[in-house]
């Protein structure tokens, strides 16, 4: 059984979750605006190593996942749209015979859909899928095997 948090540990893993930053979480929870960038990422990097402050952390991301009805499911799919939307613009901005209907989805959509938003998504989608991570080759180390004589 982990130990209790401390009431500047338990902020900190409240903050970790409401800013998205671990230093910044450590600097508001422990007050230590005149202390360097690196120092406070290392403190706070520490701090989230502890285990009792890494399950209170995944304890308070699950709840709110819960509250909000967010899971990454949910979060793949508001991805897939954006994908989407930002491929049928660059679709109907290609073609020369839109009719007016399609002109008007075309202008609505242009104004919410940018390209930048693609790419947003895109990289958010590698990363949280782990996509970024170089791809893993086994090799084999055959000089042990090599007989001399």
């Amino acid at each position: 059984m982990s130990k209790p948090l401390t009431i500047k540990q338990e902020r900190f893993a409240q903050l970790v979750v409401k800013l998205g930053n671990q230093s910044e979480a450590y600097r508001q929870a422990y007050d230590v605006n005149d202390k360097g960038a690196d120092w406070i990422a290392s403190k706070a990097s520490h701090m989230l190593a502890e285990y009792n402050i890494k399950a209170r952390v995944e304890e308070i991301q699950q709840q709110d996942q819960q509250q909000h009805g967010i899971d990454r499911a949910f979060i793949i799919k508001g991805y897939l749209e954006i994908i989407s939307d930002a491929d049928y613009t660059f679709k109907l901005g290609k073609d020369n015979k839109l009719t007016s209907e399609d002109k008007q989805a075309f202008f609505r959509i242009m104004q919410q859909t940018k390209n930048a938003d693609k790419l947003r998504a895109l990289e958010s989608l590698a990363k949280m899928l782990g996509l970024n991570e170089p791809e893993k080759r086994e090799t084999k180390d055959t000089s042990h095997n090599t007989e001399w004589g």
